[in-house]
């Protein structure tokens, strides 16, 4: 038996190589209260949401005599407000606002009165600690509500002792215990109970009453971002503004081609740069993926370093991948996708359907390599003085900082410390932590505190790039329009080859349970991955802002070619509502039923049976462009996302972006606000990859520097945006990365009802588009 009005709580694997979420407690698992040697509070709840070791969370939640700290998470204060630790890295996805959020809910106590606390890296006091696959919410959703809950219990406990009443009989709220009504109500702060409550024996997580959805007032209200007045004043400390007693400042020269290495170099000129200390060679780790090497400058400045690594001579060794380009990958691609890949699924027999089909089609669709394009570039300080390293990072995954650090370093695991900094955005590039291994190192041969930093050109030419890929697509439909085959045979470059896991190559690169082709009885799916020593990660929505585009554009040409229209198809290919089996991270099962509910209230919303109005000049008295509507869902980490896009497309074939509706059911929404922000960023974001993104490769490396040559969307090119959610009480999910995805398909099909025109490659070729 769970908590009562618990929800599931599910267990990825985590970027640190673990579990991102424990299991649910048991009733074999319990709060243990105790008084400090200072007469404060401990609160500990024990188990695996706690990691199961009770020594290390008390020891990481020592008090004062005053403060009763329940727990790792929640400290209550004697004027009765609450310090509340936000446990995952910030990286403007909002977990430091919403974690809190869920605790105070259950703890009860007015959101006004709590002080937020980034949380230090400890996993074996607040459970895994990262940010990354959108699982910030849905995987410590029951976790900090018991602590919240646990927490209230024995306030409740307490002043129940006090009145020799029946706790049941109590209520909680804005952090007053209340018994009875009317004049015989009585009333005790908090702050009055702390003492009391710590001779009260913790009850059992399982025994504990969660509040109903019903009972929520902090929990799905609109909350600012905890940051927000620091931010705004410019008062929060980025990693770049970070700085320690000193520090010295560095850039490091890297490969101009991919897989390249040092062969010599002379650092006579950079020392000459006034202001320039010391250059070190920095070997590269076995697996390239997690430290590539390079040559770092270190100076008194960060421009010093700079103008030191500008007169930097190296001989560089090229690398076996020197010639590599864009048309050498798509050559590859090309090759690979006839059917020659790894089977990942095969359903009924698809040669057989294929041959037989009323109407065939066939199509190859082309992704390129994405950047990030985080607004603060990869940087990290580290002191690697001693037997001991502090490191203070803009990370998603601290636990990987640690383990690098040390493989480079030598010190232990357990000597090392990560500070967790707000990072200027993440998108899945601070996943990797090549950035903690090279400060570690530096600071480590120098003897120095030692910031490692990158120019935009650095991090733009030297990034973990979303995979490059081709799709061959076939379908086959019966007489009546029924989808009965699907076909997919992709190459792209994996990004689990990439960092040597080869043999699960086509798990971040195809997802062989989605719709629409598991909805087909005949279904083959086949992958082949084109060696490359291009880097690649992951990037929004990985895997899926490539097969969401591929897959919603190709059912887009079915329905134009079956005479069927768009809304139409996806209604009959997702059918009557089921659970299907889902293997993918947002399992284990894929519900049809909420898939059509985002789509039906986005079409609503959207006005998509009325015609467009003609897109005019300020006059009103010429057209200016063809206007065009599309749509696409999907399901996104346990998220199901629908868009429709209208699209203005000019003469010159340039594309605007005119509106987009996007409807969403990811469960209970712990903070509408920052949800919008999340759901607003990704449906950007998305516009500009379709309309400006792609990193080329030329002799074995990236052409693109800045954003001169790789644009972003600007504010004027910015849509009207309408954000439709689901009411729902199923578990909530993670909103950072679901919007990405399904926008680019639906603008592509927007532009095909604009021109007629069919977008088959990433970004829009604005050639192709143009009239008259």
């Amino acid at each position: 038996m769970s908590p009562r009005q618990g929800g599931r709580v599910g267990a990825p694997t985590s970027p640190d190589g673990g579990s991102t979420s424990p299991a649910r407690p048991t009733r074999r698992q319990f709060l243990k209260v105790s008084l400090s040697a200072g007469g404060g509070l401990v609160v500990v709840l024990h188990g695996p949401w706690a990691n199961g070791n009770s020594a290390a969370a008390a020891a990481g939640v020592q008090t004062t005599s005053d403060d009763f700290r329940a727990g790792p998470f929640v400290t209550v204060h004697p004027d009765g407000s609450a310090t509340i630790y936000a446990k995952n890295p910030e990286i403007g996805q909002g977990v430091k606002t919403s974690l809190p959020m869920i605790v105070a809910e259950e703890l009860g106590v007015a959101w006004e009165s709590v002080r937020v606390e980034q949380a230090p890296y400890d996993p074996d006091r607040f459970g895994p600690q990262y940010a990354g696959g959108s699982t910030g919410i849905t995987t410590n959703w029951d976790r900090l509500r018991i602590a919240g809950a646990g927490a209230r219990h024995l306030l409740v406990a307490a002043a129940s002792n006090r009145w020799g009443v029946d706790p049941a009989d109590c209520s909680a709220a804005n952090g007053v215990v209340a018994h009875g009504t009317g004049a015989g109500r009585r009333e005790l702060a908090y702050g009055e109970l702390l003492t009391e409550a710590a001779g009260i024996q913790p009850p059992d997580p399982e025994s504990l009453i969660l509040k109903r959805p019903s009972e929520f007032t902090i929990v799905g209200t609109s909350r600012s971002d905890v940051d927000l007045k620091e931010i705004v004043t410019g008062r929060t400390r980025y990693g770049l503004d970070y700085r320690v007693d000193g520090m010295q400042f560095a850039v490091i020269a890297r490969a101009p081609t991919f897989g390249g290495r040092v062969r010599s170099f002379d650092a006579k000129p950079a020392l000459a740069i006034p202001g320039v200390r010391q250059v070190v060679e920095i070997e590269p780790l076995d697996n390239r993926a997690y430290m590539s090497g390079g040559v770092a400058v270190v100076a008194d400045s960060t421009w010093a370093a700079i103008k030191g690594r500008g007169a930097l001579v190296v001989d560089w060794e090229p690398g076996p991948h020197a010639t590599e380009s864009s048309e050498t990958l798509r050559d590859q691609f090309s090759q690979l996708i006839e059917g020659k890949g790894e089977v990942v699924r095969h359903d009924g027999d698809v040669d057989e359907a294929l041959s037989s089909a009323v109407t065939r089609l066939e199509a190859v669709y082309e992704v390129p390599f994405l950047y990030h394009a985080t607004m603060e570039p990869m940087n990290c300080v580290a002191d690697a003085r001693g037997d001991q390293i502090e490191i203070w990072a803009p990370t998603q995954v601290p636990g990987l900082c640690v383990a690098l650090a040390s493989i480079v370093t030598g010190v232990p695991r357990e000597a090392i410390t990560v500070h967790m900094l707000r990072a200027g955005g993440g998108f899945g590039r601070r996943l990797m932590a090549e950035y903690a291994a090279e400060a570690a190192a530096v600071s480590k041969a120098t003897g120095a505190p030692v910031q490692v930093s990158c120019t935009r050109e650095d991090d733009m030419r030297h990034g973990y790039y979303r995979p490059a890929g081709m799709y061959r697509m076939s379908a086959g439909l019966d007489g009546d329009g029924t989808l009965i085959a699907w076909e997919s045979n992709v190459s792209t470059t994996s990004r689990h080859a990439f960092r040597g896991d080869e043999d699960t190559a086509a798990e971040t690169e195809v997802f062989p349970d989605a719709l629409p082709g598991a909805a087909a009885p005949n279904f083959r799916v086949t992958y082949a991955p084109a060696e490359t020593s291009v880097p690649t990660g992951a990037l929004r929505g990985p895997g899926k802002n490539a097969t969401t585009f591929v897959e919603q554009c190709f059912l887009d040409e079915i329905a134009h070619a079956s005479g069927q229209d768009p809304v139409a198809i996806r209604r009959r290919v997702i059918g009557e509502p089921r659970e299907l089996p889902y293997r993918d991270h947002g399992g284990p099962t894929f519900q049809t039923g909420r898939i059509r509910h985002v789509l039906d209230v986005a079409v609503e919303e959207s006005g998509w049976n009325r015609s467009l109005a003609v897109s005019s000049d300020r006059s009103g008295a010429r057209p200016t462009g063809r206007r065009g509507r599309g749509v696409a869902a999907h399901m996104m980490f346990g998220a199901y996302v629908a868009h429709v896009a209208e699209v203005t497309v000019a003469n010159d074939g340039r594309v605007r972006v005119d509106r987009v509706v996007c409807a969403l059911d990811c469960g209970i929404v712990v903070n509408p606000i920052g949800a919008r922000a999340q759901v607003e960023g990704g449906i950007l974001h998305g516009i500009s990859a379709v309309l400006h993104g792609e990193i080329t490769i030329a002799d074995g490396g990236a052409v693109e520097g800045n954003f001169d040559d790789y644009p972003l969307l600007r504010l004027d090119e910015a849509p009207e945006i309408e954000i439709h959610f689901v009411e729902s009480s199923e578990h909530p999910q993670g909103l950072g990365e679901m919007a990405f995805p399904g926008i680019m398909p639906a603008v592509c099909n927007a532009v095909f009802d604009a021109t007629g025109v069919r977008v088959r490659r990433l970004p829009i070729d604005v050639a192709e588009l143009r009239f008259g």
